[in-house]
C-alpha cells in the first residue's frame, strides 16, 4: 500500500438526507488529508504510519485510524465497516461504510 492508493477510497452511507453532500465533502477531506498538514489543526487527517507495513497490518491500522478520526472530527456519524478490494495490479482499495451516530 502506498500513499497515492489512500486517496482512492469509496464512501458508502447507510442513510440518506439533504445534508449528505456536505457530509461527503467533510469525510472526503478528512480521509484524504495527511495528519500534520492542516494549518491550525495538526491532528486533522489520517496518520500515514501504516504505509510501508504488510497488507494485513496496514489494513488494520488504517481501519483503526479512520474509525478514530471520523468519530473525533465528525461526531454525527460513525464508521460501520471498511471493506477492501484487491485490483489485478495488487492495489488495495478501501470502501468506508458510514452510519449515523
Amino acid at each position: 500500500m502506498n500513499e497515492s492508493d489512500l486517496f482512492d477510497f469509496k464512501l458508502e452511507y447507510t442513510f440518506t438526507g439533504d445534508w449528505l453532500a456536505e457530509l461527503d465533502r467533510q469525510i472526503s477531506l478528512l480521509l484524504s488529508t495527511r495528519a500534520g498538514t492542516m494549518p491550525l489543526d495538526r491532528k486533522f487527517g489520517i496518520d500515514m504510519d501504516f504505509l510501508d507495513r504488510p497488507p494485513e497490518i496496514a489494513k488494520s491500522l488504517y481501519t483503526a485510524e479512520v474509525t478514530k478520526k471520523v468519530a473525533a472530527f465528525i461526531p454525527t456519524v460513525r464508521v460501520q465497516e471498511i471493506t477492501w478490494t484487491l485490483t489485478e495490479s495488487g492495489k488495495l482499495n478501501p470502501k468506508v461504510v458510514i452510519t449515523s451516530a
